[in-house]
């Protein structure tokens, strides 16, 4: 891994790390990114908000409880994405900076691994990435839930470490 690589980071957000089955993740999803900086990958720190103004908790960017968790906060040079679906590859800005930057290999952490890990990890498959999702590094609304999202993306074809 070195500067092809970028290591996609989904919603370590407060509001959804409260959802997760292992809220350590939040500590080896970390670990990652510091060894993936050491190597010269890039990061994308993505955040899910609402579109629903009356819930102020997920749709107000400035809010606690759609902040970066501290320990996952962007770092300088880091890409911060908003998205408003789960599937952070609906951002055309995603697929164009990281074809701009020479990327062709994405890592993926994050919360909800049945969620918005899964989908990631599938489009970025479908748009040619080689993709890793790194399972400790992931969390599920359940244990159950997130183990089923990870084999069936290896059943697919999607490398899970």
């Amino acid at each position: 891994m070195a500067g092809n690589t970028a290591l996609i980071e989904i919603d370590f957000q407060h509001w959804i790390v409260a959802l997760a089955h292992d809220r350590a993740v939040v500590d080896r999803a970390a670990s990652v990114r510091d060894r993936l900086h050491t190597r010269g990958a890039s990061v994308v720190c993505t955040r899910y908000l609402s579109r629903d103004r009356t819930d102020p908790m997920r749709s107000d960017p400035s809010g606690h409880g759609a902040a970066f968790h501290p320990a996952l906060a962007p770092g300088e040079g880091d890409l911060v994405l908003t998205k408003y679906d789960r599937d952070v590859f609906t951002n055309l800005d995603l697929h164009a900076h990281l074809r701009g930057r020479g990327i062709t290999e994405v890592v993926i952490t994050g919360i909800a691994t049945e969620y918005g890990v899964e989908l990631a990890a599938r489009s970025a498959h479908r748009l040619g990435y080689r993709v890793s999702v790194v399972a400790a590094a992931c969390a599920g609304t359940s244990i159950e839930a997130h183990r089923r999202a990870l084999d069936e993306l290896a059943v697919d074809g999607i490398t899970v470490i």
